[in-house]
Parts: C-alpha cells; sequence; structure tokens
C-alpha cells in the first residue's frame, strides 16, 4: 500500500498535495493511495475490522491511483471534504467513509 502522493495518477496529485498542503498545520496526513488486488483484498476480508467501508477488490479508485486517504482531527473531513467536492471531487463522508478522497 503506497501512503506517498506517487502512488495517484500524475493529474491527481497536485490537487491532492493542495488539499495536504491545507490540512497540513491541522496534522492532516496522507494515510493510502495505490492499492493493489491483493492488498484491497486483504481489507475486505478484513473489512469486520474496519471503521471505514471497504470497496471490494476492482471496485476501489484505490486500484486505480485513483482516491487517497487521509488522517487527521475529525472536525476538518467535512471542511476538506467540501473543498474537495468544489474542485470537483468526490468525498467519502457522504457515504459514512470521511478520510476518503476520489477523482
Amino acid at each position: 500500500m503506497s501512503a506517498g502522493l506517487s502512488g495517484l495518477q500524475p493529474w491527481l496529485r497536485p490537487y491532492a498535495a493542495y488539499l495536504l498542503q491545507l490540512g497540513a498545520p491541522y496534522g492532516v496526513v496522507l494515510t493510502s493511495t495505490y492499492r493493489s488486488y491483493s492488498e484491497q483484498l486483504q481489507l475486505w476480508l478484513t473489512r469486520s475490522r474496519n471503521q471505514y467501508p471497504v470497496a471490494p477488490p476492482g471496485h476501489s479508485w484505490h486500484q486505480y491511483g485513483r482516491a487517497f486517504d487521509i488522517t487527521g482531527p475529525e472536525w476538518i473531513y467535512p471542511q476538506l471534504g467540501d473543498i474537495w467536492r468544489r474542485m470537483g471531487g468526490t468525498w467519502g463522508g457522504t457515504i459514512g467513509d470521511p478520510i476518503h478522497f476520489q477523482a
């Protein structure tokens, strides 16, 4: 599992970097970008122990380098999610996954 911006599609990296820059003063860090099929399968098989939704292999935008997860204070997720949506992305908070951002 890649946690660096290099795990994202090149066109998506500047947008993700901007969002991370906005959140950095508040402790926001990138935790996940690209996931292989086997990494996604492992998350899927252990999803009952995950507080966030997990897509089955082949259905996760992480597998295509088009999604990233962050960690930070919970209060900032909706704010960053709103900014992300205004930038044209999809925020996972609308489906109960506030750490997830995709485009």
